[in-house]
């Protein structure tokens, strides 16, 4: 093993942490232009675009999890992570590239464009999901328990930060479409490349909880996630409402939505009173899935839904010329259109909360973390990304004021995309570490698939900037359920809900 690596130098957490760099990069890329893409280019309707976004999230949900059981159980190519990387990269990058050529695609197949949408980001999404888990499984691979985890997945973050904020740059002064080529670049080389210089080890040491919960994680922590099941069932209806039987059952969207969201909430608080009256491990992984998929619940409806606000809100709106297009005009001498100008703002949102996201958690989080515990830390954040949202709820719906929330936004999701992943991966035995990623994934995949149902309330209550409360209601669940977690699990777990 290479002494950077036995060292666990600083240069080696970055080399560790550049597959999942490429693919927060080829996220930050679709998050900025993929709506965009749909909407200006394809002409499609915000309810055709939020399907499309839904197929990824489904596929996530059954991808992860078997590649995390898989990758637990492969070693080929001198490593056990390593030929889930290479085949993702290269799966990805193609599927990127295919986003730029849907219309092609459909006049080639004799397809319907909404169907070659949905395939092209169900590969797109096969390829983040076959990459993202072993990446992030091969953090908790090579760092022990501790100060050293948290410091694997601080720079983790840092460094997906940074190219995440790359890929807005990109967006903002060159435009969506060079954004999308350079994704091709980085996502390909940066899960490729590094994977061949990273040494795995056959086999992982049991974590100090594996002992006490009988090599618990894997297939048997599903079980944590029943209080979200009916998100699950939410999706499968929008996905055949909408694809088979062309929105026959449209009526009932919103009343299902209420139901399902009802039935998370009833749950997850009975859970909350059974692990109060009876701790243990189970009842408190549980409880960190639920708090973690309801602060998913908003920030994937942040990712759709935004660029419509921004458009009909902001932009629609503004009294005079907009800082994201004069940013524009010192590299171009092309007229801003519209729906451009929208693409921008949203880019620049998303840049400042990159930025924040990218520089805190080496700086703030980890020495917070280490005085005051990362579940404190951790709930601390999301508490600030609610009140974030509802700040750009209630301030005036100006392009400076969206802007500040979104930096503000930056202080959660610098948090929800490092931090959580320490706490997780100190909760389930490492020896299963990739198949209890998946299960990970599955807590914001399926709420996720609910997101659908939010765009309902917002057509129902006819929201505009309103959509940021709820949005900041999201969060402030997270941050409820976050405040019944303990800072480590019960020594002896007890009898599992």
């Amino acid at each position: 093993m290479r002494e950077a690596q036995r060292r666990l130098s600083n240069g080696f957490l970055i080399l560790l942490s550049l597959p999942t760099a490429a693919i927060g990069f080829c996220l930050s890329s679709a998050v900025a232009s993929t709506t965009w893409l749909l909407s200006t280019r394809y002409d499609l309707h915000l309810e055709n675009i939020a399907l499309i976004w839904l197929m990824g999230p489904l596929m996530g949900l059954f991808v992860q999890p078997i590649v995390g059981w898989m990758s637990d159980r492969t070693w080929w190519l001198e490593g056990r992570r390593r030929p889930y990387l290479i085949a993702g990269g290269t799966a990805g990058a193609l599927g990127t590239f295919a986003l730029l050529h849907l219309d092609a695609l459909a006049a080639a197949t004799g397809l319907g464009l909404i169907a070659v949408a949905v395939f092209v980001v169900l590969v797109n999404d096969l390829a983040t999901n076959v990459t993202f888990n072993p990446a992030r499984s091969l953090v908790a691979d090579l760092t022990p328990e501790g100060a050293h985890r948290t410091r694997g997945y601080a720079w983790m973050q840092v460094v997906s930060g940074v190219f995440g904020i790359s890929a807005y740059l990109v967006s903002i002064v060159f435009g969506n479409e060079v954004l999308l080529l350079t994704t091709v670049a980085v996502t390909f080389l940066l899960t490729v490349v590094p994977a061949l210089f990273i040494e795995e080890a056959r086999s992982t040491a049991p974590t100090a909880l594996a002992s006490d919960a009988d090599g618990r994680g894997g297939i048997s922590t599903f079980k944590a996630l029943w209080p979200m099941a009916g998100f699950a069932l939410y999706g499968a209806y929008v996905a055949v409402d909408r694809s088979l039987l062309e929105h026959a059952l449209s009526a009932w969207a919103l009343p299902l939505f209420v139901g399902v969201l009802g039935l998370a909430i009833v749950w997850g608080a009975t859970r909350v009173w059974r692990g109060r009256a009876r701790p243990s491990a189970e009842h408190r992984l549980g409880t960190v899935l639920l708090a973690h998929g309801f602060a998913w619940l908003g920030v994937q409806a942040l990712f759709v839904m935004t660029f419509f606000y921004v458009r009909d809100v902001v932009v629609a709106g503004a009294d005079g010329p907009l800082m994201a297009d004069a940013f524009y005009a010192m590299w171009s001498d092309t007229a801003p259109v519209a729906a451009d100008s929208a693409g921008r703002v949203l880019s620049v949102g998303f840049l400042l909360m990159n930025v924040v996201g990218a520089l805190l958690p080496v700086l703030v989080l980890k020495p917070l973390c280490e005085r005051w515990g990362k579940v404190a830390v951790h709930r601390a954040a999301m508490g600030a990304m609610a009140l974030a949202f509802a700040a750009i709820a209630l301030a005036p719906p100006t392009e400076a004021f969206y802007y500040l929330g979104m930096l503000l936004c930056g202080v959660g999701w610098s948090s929800l995309i490092s931090i959580v992943f320490a706490i997780f991966s100190e909760s389930v035995d490492s020896r299963q570490m990739g198949m209890s990623m998946g299960v990970f994934n599955s807590s914001l995949v399926l709420p996720a698939l609910a997101v659908p149902g939010l765009v309902k309330v917002t057509e129902a209550l006819d929201l505009d900037r309103g959509v940021f409360l709820l949005f900041a209601t999201s969060l402030l669940l997270s941050f409820v359920f976050w405040m019944f977690v303990t800072e480590r699990p019960p020594h002896h777990p007890t009898e599992s809900p």
